[in-house]
């Protein structure tokens, strides 16, 4: 189901979550391939861009349209100044002028954003996090982006302010929000909180604005469940999509073309299942990411920054275990494919 994010149509409402470290060109390029609707970069500091300029964070900041499609930059800061500046900078760098929307971090919960008021620290802010939105979207307005924010359901169990936060958000000019379905004093775990995420959803019933819903969303039942209980617009797979983009195909089928795909016999291992990979299907998607990210940079430093993301790819293979380890000591593509066997 499309929708519209200010003047930019949203493709499917089934998108990937920002995660830091592992939401890199080629990631964002696969899941686009598999139907995701939007998938945002890293977060990227806006206050690095301001005193560093563009350069110093492109590794975070690139994009690429051509593959990527619809392109979401997402900052994190506690100055507005900075967004200001790092807009700005972003919009009028001709390696980054196509970016569709800007998302602000209001949600990240590691120590070491969240110490500098920025990310879901601003969450016990709320009127520094409207000046932020506020200046923005006034910038962003300039070259014709929308605005968008990624928050959680509060900052502890004791300051369950979503509702009020999210609606100074709308207020302030946000053109969507999404919801992570647990405090920042959780980090990542626990479970997501969907009745908290329905209650935000509710504050802003009358503000006409996507809504998306995250956190938990690894197969269908969660996915069915999200959407009915929150009356989302839309959601965002975050750790259920590394080295699993067929999700994004799984949770886009009706029912009857589900039941389908998963009925279908697949004794032909030769053709790629875009629904239900079979174990070659996965090494090949592995080895396929891994060369797009070879692309973006040197070979030694994908393969180690790619470790997390391979291991998801295997995990629950027969010797699964073993081929963790091993990967963990490869440092070139063929090492990889020989190691994988495909």
């Amino acid at each position: 189901m499309e929708f519209k994010i200010g003047n930019v149509t949203i493709p499917n409402n089934i998108c990937l979550a920002p995660m830091a470290g592992a939401t890199t060109i080629a990631m964002r390029s696969i899941c686009k391939e598999f139907g995701s609707g939007l998938h945002p970069t890293e977060l990227v500091s806006a206050r690095s861009i301001m005193y560093n300029g563009v350069d110093y964070s492109m590794k975070y900041l690139r994009i690429d349209p051509e593959r990527e499609g619809i392109c979401t930059i997402q900052l994190f800061g506690a100055e507005e100044e900075d967004f200001d500046f790092a807009i700005k900078a972003i919009c009028e760098d001709e390696r980054l002028s196509k970016v569709d929307i800007i998302d602000i971090n209001m949600g990240c919960p590691v120590p070491k954003v969240v110490k500098t008021g920025a990310g879901s620290a601003l969450m016990k802010d709320t009127k520094r996090a409207e000046k932020i939105v506020k200046a923005s979207v006034k910038a962003a307005s300039i070259y014709g982006k929308p605005v968008t924010v990624k928050t959680r359901i509060g900052f502890d169990d004791s300051s369950l302010n979503g509702p009020e936060f999210i609606k100074a958000l709308a207020d302030s000019g946000a053109a969507s929000v999404c919801v992570h379905g647990r405090t920042a004093k959780q980090m990542y775990s626990g479970k997501a909180n969907i009745f908290e995420i329905a209650r935000m959803r509710n504050a802003i019933e009358g503000y006409d604005i996507p809504f998306i819903a995250n956190g938990d969303i690894t197969n269908r039942e969660e996915y069915k469940k999200m959407m009915e209980e929150t009356a989302a617009t839309g959601v965002m797979i975050g750790r259920g999509a590394v080295g699993n983009p067929w999700i994004f195909r799984q949770l886009s089928l009706s029912d009857e073309e589900y039941e389908l795909e998963k009925n279908k016999n697949r004794s032909n291992d030769d053709i790629m299942s875009i629904v239900f990979p079979s174990e070659r299907d996965r090494k090949l998607m592995l080895l396929h990411e891994l060369e797009l990210t070879c692309q973006y940079k040197e070979e030694r430093f994908a393969v180690c920054e790619m470790r997390s993301s391979m291991v998801q790819y295997i995990k629950g293979m027969y010797g699964g275990a073993k081929l963790k380890n091993e990967i963990c000591t490869k440092t070139t593509i063929q090492e990889i494919r020989d190691l994988l066997g495909v």
